[in-house]
């Protein structure tokens, strides 16, 4: 009998969980190179405009002492400690803040360029969601 009386259930095999996954990217990357998906289902971050460093954000979690942190990828430009961002979702801007701190596979880092799979800690908490964009705040 397992944990409040509930019926136990086995854990489903790695490799079926493995096999749906490999399945599922390869019916995308399929569609993706045939030209098949529709620009709806394109990610926005995927179209960036302009030269302004952005952040394609993927999750969002708060470090107790330290902050609000947004993991996700560098998609254009160079994200520096001390940006002034805006956050952005569906185009529209839905907060600001400031980088205070770049992390990289638990190692500190003072930029991030194009590519690089990152966690972004920003200064105030803020409203950002899986999907949204950090656009580094242009100075003019």
């Amino acid at each position: 009998m397992g944990w409040f009386r509930r019926e136990k259930r086995d854990p489903q095999d790695a490799n079926e969980i493995l096999r749906q996954y490999n399945e599922s990217e390869a019916a995308r990357i399929s569609a993706l190179t045939n030209g098949s998906v529709s620009t709806r289902d394109t990610p926005s971050f995927l179209s960036a405009g302009g030269a302004a460093a952005e952040v394609a954000v993927e999750d969002v979690f708060t470090i107790t002492g330290r902050g609000q942190v947004a993991t996700g990828t560098v998609t254009t430009g160079t994200i520096r400690v001390g940006d002034a961002v805006v956050v952005l979702r569906d185009g529209t801007s839905v907060a600001e803040s400031a980088i205070t701190g770049i992390e990289m596979f638990r190692k500190r880092a003072d930029e991030a360029s194009v590519g690089t799979m990152i966690g972004v800690l920003l200064r105030d908490r803020i409203d950002v969601t899986r999907g949204d964009v950090i656009r580094v705040r242009s100075s003019a």
